[in-house]
């Protein structure tokens, strides 16, 4: 009889905890930042045909601390069902023959104009603005964090369709972390 009440109340408060825990698990959630900003003009149209241009690299990141951003991105984009992408080669290949670098890209304008030479009706530019490593984690050499800011750009109409800054962390270096800031900056347009 007490093994049946000492298992009564472990199921118990097991049951409680699991409960709590869904609860926390949601008032985080909830929580998530808000650092967006959308355009009525993005709604308006169901799906958007669009060119992720590569990282800008304004502080001196190496393109191997970003170069997967710029698919990860893309993907990103394309599990929204909001968007079609165009490949990552035609865009280099434009690049190429426009002579751009991949930190030439700095400027709203110049990116709207490859949008039009890649028939894309939105381009999107990421720019890295922090890569760190917190002194807090000395004891973990490839923690990283990331800032970056992530804009949407109507090649049609040179209207900003969304814009966003994302944070991440990781503790296996700085593709990790520019990963999360990714997913953390892209919330406005998954939700």
């Amino acid at each position: 009889m007490k093994r049946i009440l000492i298992l009564t109340v472990a199921l118990v408060s097991g049951g409680l905890l699991f409960s709590c825990f869904n609860t926390i698990q949601m008032a985080n959630l909830q929580q998530l930042p808000t650092n967006y900003a959308r355009s009525q003009a993005f709604d308006e149209k169901p799906v958007w045909r669009t060119a992720v241009l590569p990282p800008m690299e304004s502080l001196g990141y190496s393109l191997s601390q970003t170069a997967g951003l710029y698919d990860y991105a893309g993907m990103a984009l394309l599990r929204t069902g909001r968007f079609t992408v165009v490949d990552r080669s035609i865009v280099d290949q434009l690049l190429d023959e426009q002579e751009f670098s991949y930190s030439g890209v700095v400027d709203q304008a110049t990116a709207v104009q490859l949008g039009g030479l890649l028939g894309a009706e939105a381009v999107m530019t990421i720019n890295v603005t922090r890569i760190s490593h917190d002194n807090f984690w000395d004891d973990e050499p490839a923690q990283r964090d990331a800032v970056l800011h992530v804009k949407l750009i109507s090649v049609e109409t040179s209207e900003i369709l969304y814009t966003s800054v994302g944070q991440g962390t990781d503790f296996d270096g700085a593709e990790g972390a520019l990963r999360m800031a990714l997913e953390v900056a892209l919330i406005g347009l998954t939700q």
